[in-house]
């Protein structure tokens, strides 16, 4: 027995060692923010140096291309040359020399740059504006930060949290404090990072920040409740008000218990949208220029303005991802409608080129039985569950086209952001029915595309309805 019981703590011990090498080796990322994407990359850490991969870094805010000969790398990003050596320092970047605070690596065919470099290397090479928050693992490319500022009003006690560009947090609303956790928005410190207020409300708020995200977290003196107005720009924290007890009345004789009945009983239910329209473009990314005078982002949104109305007149709820000339990621996009508890998002363009209506759903391929058991998917698949609702939904709003007399187009594409959304997903881009690009603006061209989207959806509605 003694023989057994060593060999059993043996085996316990080693499972313990096992575990926890597993856990020690779990990656430590950073978390970069860019106009073009937020994603992370795994830090790789040599003879007590944290470094990141060039690919990771770079591939998704350009067009790369990596040549390696011997322990010599060369790199071309968007045009800009850059050459590195394994074990050495120094580094050429668009024909300047440059010197990391450590060696470059090359490690399995791949370059590595020491992390301190990041904040020096990164705007020489794409020429954009870079800020690395080196304690929280945060990188920001070009004007992907986002600000906030707080605020604290009365009559009656409630905090104002106003943002730069529309947020989506996950809320987290606890007995004494309200947690605004932030995982994909670039958001930044206000300066001012813990509050204290002498107030019978609101105690205090803090900003933290790590790889993970940011956080913003409120101390109250009583429950809570968050509102959202602007389009995602303003976050209001106020008390909850106590609902009036309503005394017993005695019971009303027979006969007037019968009129009461008969009268009809009203309980408004706030209504999920069924459809969330999405204006691309905005703000400073204008989309295509269609005339000289004429942007893509402000045909997209009137279009989008109508079609609202339109569904607004046949009872069919909705909402816009933006309802003014803002500029949104294309992750905030997504996540506008993984979140919206809509049934379907629609994405709105406009093109010079061709004629008529374009119907797009997402190019990936179907997601597998096995695939789909899974409780997560990646970011750039979470389109793959729902892409036969997708293309179902696309089909059904050609055929509601068809009778515009347009030429009508449904086809699959790589276009952003369908292949992160996880309800069904269609791009719809709108071309003028002839020669005359000034028709995208005509509101006569916009109605009668939209009052044929808008009955397809009406119809698409009824039927989930009736499910």
């Amino acid at each position: 027995m003694p023989k057994v019981h060593a060999i059993a703590v043996r085996l316990l011990l080693l499972m313990l060692l096992v575990l926890s090498s597993g856990y020690a080796a779990e990656p430590r990322r950073i978390s970069v923010y860019a106009p073009q994407a937020v994603y992370q990359v795994d830090i790789l850490f040599r003879d007590g140096v944290d470094y990141v991969g060039l690919t990771d870094l770079l591939e998704p805010l350009g067009r790369l291309e990596s040549r390696l000969d011997g322990k010599k790398l060369g790199l071309t990003f968007n045009g800009a040359e850059a050459q590195f050596q394994d074990g050495k320092r120094q580094v050429h970047v668009r024909g300047n020399k440059f010197d990391l605070p450590s060696n470059f690596l090359i490690v399995d065919g791949r370059g590595y740059i020491p992390s301190a470099s990041i904040a020096q290397f990164l705007p020489r090479l794409t020429d954009q504006s870079v800020n690395f928050h080196a304690a929280a693992r945060r990188l920001f490319v070009g004007s992907s930060e986002l600000h906030y500022s707080a605020e604290l009003r009365h009559s009656p006690s409630r905090l104002v949290i106003s943002f730069t560009a529309p947020v989506n947090p996950s809320t987290v609303i606890e007995k004494n404090r309200v947690r605004l956790l932030f995982r994909r928005e670039a958001l930044v410190s206000s300066g001012n990072d813990n509050v204290s207020y002498s107030d019978p409300f609101v105690q205090s708020s803090a900003f933290t920040e790590s790889a993970a995200g940011a956080e913003v977290t409120v101390n109250l003196l009583q429950p809570a409740t968050v509102a959202v107005a602007d389009g995602g720009r303003t976050l209001t924290i106020s008390a909850v008000v106590p609902q009036p007890q309503t005394p017993t009345a005695p019971k009303p004789p027979a006969s007037a218990a019968a009129t009461d009945s008969a009268q009809p009983q009203s309980h408004p239910a706030r209504q999920h949208p069924f459809v969330i329209l999405d204006a691309a473009h905005g703000g400073s990314e204008s989309g295509a220029m269609l005339t000289p005078s004429l942007a893509e982002k402000t045909v997209n949104l009137a279009f989008a303005r109508r079609l609202q109305r339109e569904l607004d007149a046949r009872g069919v709820p909705v909402v816009l991802t933006r309802i003014a000339d803002n500029l949104l990621t294309w992750d905030q996009r997504a996540v506008s409608a993984n979140t919206s508890h809509a049934s379907i998002y629609i994405a709105l363009h406009a093109s010079a080129s061709g004629h008529g209506v374009r119907l797009y759903t997402s190019m990936l391929p179907s997601a597998q039985p096995a695939q789909a058991a899974h409780a997560f998917m990646p970011w750039e698949l979470a389109q793959s569950a729902s892409l036969p609702q997708s293309r179902s939904t696309a089909v059904a709003l050609a055929g509601g086209l068809t009778g515009t007399g347009l030429p009508v187009r449904n086809s699959a594409a790589p276009l952003r952001p369908l292949n992160s959304v996880t309800i069904a997903a269609v791009a719809i881009e709108l071309a003028p029915s002839g020669d005359n690009v000034d028709e995208l603006a005509s509101p006569e061209y916009q109605q009668k595309v939209a009052a044929a989207l808008a009955s397809t959806l009406a119809t698409l509605q009824q039927k989930e309805a009736a499910q």
